[in-house]
């Protein structure tokens, strides 16, 4: 199994010392010094202040940051986790997407979703209730276009007679992980999804997330088989689909290495290929000690 960490963006603690570039940059190195998989940043543009006084988090522009860390490292992956796909018109994305893709050499992920926070949506000027449409012409705009297609579209919010991206990126297809817990994004990484991004949380807070619960392992266990089934019944390798789970309890700070290890043993059991471990949010007191735990999370998965 491999590890993924989010970076922590925090401007009020240790003075402010998770925002300066150096301590970013000393991050990914030592991340991908440590044989870490991938680096993640996540995706709120214009948050609403009662979401980040109730537990909110705040953010940098991931594609940008991911940037700023793929000059800093040679082998980490970069990834969005995730990025919501109708804040923007498609073609942006796709152009900050394969941008990162050729500045990398190809070491992109992006796992993608549909978001839930409508305030920002408001703020942003994109239709709430368009969201999933929003989402589905994303997808297939993002595809087609980083295939190399001229596309031709009628979108729900724009126009396009024969657009082209170029250059071209070093991946030869969009590698497109989708986030979310409910059976429609399933039926998604079943038909031409590379991977599957669930999120561990108690039902209140998947609720507000607008999402279904996946409240324990064992309910991931039983969400990761009917993704096998519907892979199946698709026509698709089960083991051609990577399943990154991060969340409630997922490499809790609190939990000793041999808990880790435990843990990671059983999500490697039931078909986890990535996790994450976020460090947003935990009582890290300085960058130092949060290096000192990367250290700690290669030591339990070299043990595996």
């Amino acid at each position: 199994m491999r590890l993924v960490v989010e970076y922590p963006v925090d401007s009020a603690t240790d003075g402010g010392s998770w925002l300066e570039p150096a301590n970013i940059a000393a991050f990914a190195r030592t991340a991908e010094k440590c044989d870490v998989d991938g680096i993640a940043f996540t995706d709120h543009p214009a948050p609403p202040r009662r979401w980040l006084d109730a537990g909110g988090h705040e953010t940098l522009d991931p594609f940008a940051a991911l940037a700023f860390c793929a000059a800093a490292t040679s082998r980490l992956r970069l990834m969005t986790w995730l990025a919501v796909l109708p804040y923007r018109n498609p073609f942006l994305t796709v152009k900050s997407m394969t941008t990162l893709d050729i500045l990398s050499g190809g070491r992109t992920r992006f796992v993608v979703g549909t978001g839930y926070l409508k305030p920002e949506f408001d703020a942003l000027g994109v239709d709430f209730g368009q969201r999933n449409r929003l989402f589905e012409e994303a997808i297939e705009i993002i595809d087609r276009a980083w295939q190399g297609e001229d596309i031709t579209w009628e979108g729900t919010a724009f126009t396009a007679n024969g657009q082209a991206i170029r250059p071209r990126p070093p991946q030869p297809s969009a590698p497109l992980w989708f986030g979310g817990n409910s059976a429609v994004v399933r039926d998604r990484v079943a038909r031409f999804g590379r991977g599957w991004a669930p999120f561990l949380s108690s039902r209140k807070v998947a609720g507000s997330a607008r999402t279904a619960a996946i409240a324990s392992l064992e309910d991931l266990a039983a969400s990761i088989a009917d993704l096998s089934d519907r892979l199946r019944a698709a026509g698709r390798d089960h083991r051609e689909v990577a399943v990154l789970v991060g969340g409630d309890g997922i490499f809790d700070w609190r939990l000793t290495r041999a808990d880790r290890r435990d843990q990671v043993r059983y999500l490697a059991s039931i078909g986890v290929t990535h996790a994450v471990a976020s460090f947003v949010g935990q009582p890290y007191v300085n960058v130092d000690h949060m290096l000192s735990e990367i250290s700690t999370y290669r030591d339990v998965l070299n043990k595996e």
